[in-house]
């Protein structure tokens, strides 16, 4: 994954960011809100939205056709916050490997497949 430090013009705003994450513990005191806006592929959303689903979810428990916007939005922001980069990279990477039409295993590609559908549901590309 690339970070790049320059200014992103050409990027359209993220959409879906509308509930807001704590980490301030019930007897500690809020300081700040950090507006975070983060740049991410649909690999990365593809991935963040499996770490939910398998981290909810018992295995088979919810299919990816099953999952409202909500859900996919949730998981698809909760895990690009709270996973390490590198993580969240490698997750992508399989995640493009294991969409791809010659992928081996046929019932993991056909979750993948439905994945990436829930993601396009949720953050429908931008013309």
């Amino acid at each position: 994954m690339t970070v790049s430090l320059e200014h992103l013009t050409d990027v359209p705003a993220v959409r879906g960011m509308t509930e807001q994450h704590s980490l301030v513990d019930p007897y500690d005191e809020p300081h700040a809100v950090l507006g975070i806006r983060v740049v991410v592929s649909r690999d990365h959303l593809a991935a963040a939205v499996d770490m939910g689903v398998h981290k909810h979810y018992r295995s088979g428990e919810r299919h990816p056709d099953d999952l409202t916007v909500e859900e996919v939005r949730y998981f698809a922001e909760t895990y690009v916050l709270t996973e390490s980069a590198l993580d969240l990279q490698q997750g992508a990477e399989a995640m493009a490997q294991m969409v791809e039409p010659d992928f081996y295993d046929r019932e993991t590609h056909a979750l993948v497949v439905a994945m990436y559908r829930a993601v396009d549901r949720a953050y429908p590309k931008h013309p």
